[in-house]
């Protein structure tokens, strides 16, 4: 079982050109006919390209095509969006020399970043500089308490607990967290401790899984101690693939809670008995759900394709992408109400939006309503999805759960 997973090193991201133009003259027909021509509105994007176990190349990628759609259906008002993408690495030093680099390059706000390695130093350059960030992926309480940040979804960080909820609904009380062998993910137990106990449940072992490993039994079995029954698994494909292959190498009975965003299709499909003995969750439906259930993913799908990419075709979409997909529309649904287009109308501009269009894929979103939940100051969307994986398609629950309530 080989995952058909894009390599985390990429040497480089290039802009994507626009739609060729058809052979038609009327403008519905002919996307280049609605292309935004104008002055260009600069927005941003930090995150990790190249960088070994914090790797986020699907959600580079899909801003990438998010922008190139956005701005062939006119972008905004007729201009077009230019993304300013800087690499961090995974590097706490270059995290800051990225936010510095988004003043210097006078972005109005930044789109969908993940800025792991140094969240508090990041997040303060751009507050102490008035820049918006929009649709962040929040993963440090920092990130809960910024008001500057604008996101319509929990992020990873919350998506842990919603682990937690479909482990314990499913009688699983005695939990093992296993997660990446990086200093970021460290605070994980202390955060998830609470929210567990919560729960009427333990977390039993902490297994942290190195980069380079070649003996993955070990994992499995320090995850078996203790009368584990639960493993919240804070890993990606890269490292699911062997964890898999150990799984039903020992005959493990755990069972594994996933999060649904940073697996394909194609990675689950590789995965074996171990995919459909899992359990998935996520704060967007998977791509590769019914249409019918979710009839905005017909616009996020063709836009994905459009991009000409591999790696954004259905089977190899993760849902990743989705998220700097939602806040390119957000960001449009703002600005096209703006007269002067700046960091500081912007940040009013979400300040003041209400009930902005979410394709149906989140709620209708209020960026200012937000509520205290557990530790976290500002959220404005705890709402879950649930998910199995029938052997071909991700299958997502459109009813969806509250992890206030759950």
């Amino acid at each position: 079982m080989n995952l058909k997973r894009i390599t985390p090193a990429i040497a480089a991201l290039v802009t994507l050109g626009l739609l060729a133009s058809g052979c038609s003259s009327d403008s519905e027909a002919d996307p280049a006919a609605n292309a935004a021509t104008g002055t260009p509105i600069k927005v941003g994007q930090i995150i990790p390209i190249e960088a070994p176990g914090l790797a986020s190349v699907n959600s580079a990628e899909g801003a990438i095509a998010s922008v190139d759609a956005f701005n062939a259906r006119g972008g905004v008002n007729g201009r077009p969006l230019e993304l300013v993408q800087c690499d961090s690495m995974g590097d706490p030093n270059k995290e800051v020399d990225c936010a510095n680099k988004m003043i210097t390059e006078g972005v109005v706000a930044t789109i969908a970043d993940f800025t792991p390695a140094n969240n508090d130093g990041t997040s303060q350059v751009l507050q102490n500089a008035g820049i918006p960030r929009i649709g962040l992926n929040p993963l440090n309480i920092s990130d809960f308490s910024a008001t500057n940040v604008f996101t319509p979804f929990s992020g990873s960080l919350l998506n842990l607990y919603g682990m937690i909820d479909i482990l314990v609904a499913d009688g699983k009380t005695k939990l093992t967290l296993m997660r990446p062998d990086v200093p970021v993910a460290a605070m994980l137990i202390q955060l998830l401790g609470p929210a567990v106990q919560a729960k009427g449940a333990e977390i039993v072992n902490e297994v942290a899984v190195g980069a380079g490993a070649t003996d993955y039994t070990q994992f499995i079995a320090a995850a078996e101690r203790n009368g584990a029954q639960g493993v919240i698994m804070a890993l990606g494909p890269t490292e699911a693939n062997p964890i898999a292959q150990s799984f039903e190498q020992l005959g493990s009975k755990l069972s594994f809670a996933l999060g649904s965003v940073g697996f394909s299709q194609a990675d689950l499909q590789d995965l074996g008995t171990f995919a459909t003995s899992s359990k998935y969750t996520g704060v967007v439906p998977a791509p590769s759900s019914s249409t019918d259930d979710f009839p905005g993913l017909k616009e996020f799908l063709a836009d994905m394709e459009k991009s000409g990419k591999k790696e954004l075709e259905l089977e190899n979409l993760t849902g990743d992408e989705m998220n700097p997909w939602l806040a390119v529309r957000a960001f449009g649904e703002v600005a096209n109400g703006l007269t002067d287009i700046n960091k500081s109308t912007v940040q009013m501009g979400f300040e003041n939006a209400k009930d902005l269009d979410m394709a149906g894929l989140v709620p209708a979103w209020t960026p200012g309503a937000v509520e205290p939940f557990g530790i976290f100051q500002r959220v404005s969307n705890t709402m879950m999805y649930r998910m199995t994986f029938d052997g071909d398609v991700v299958v997502t629950d459109p009813t969806q759960y509250d992890l206030r309530t759950s």
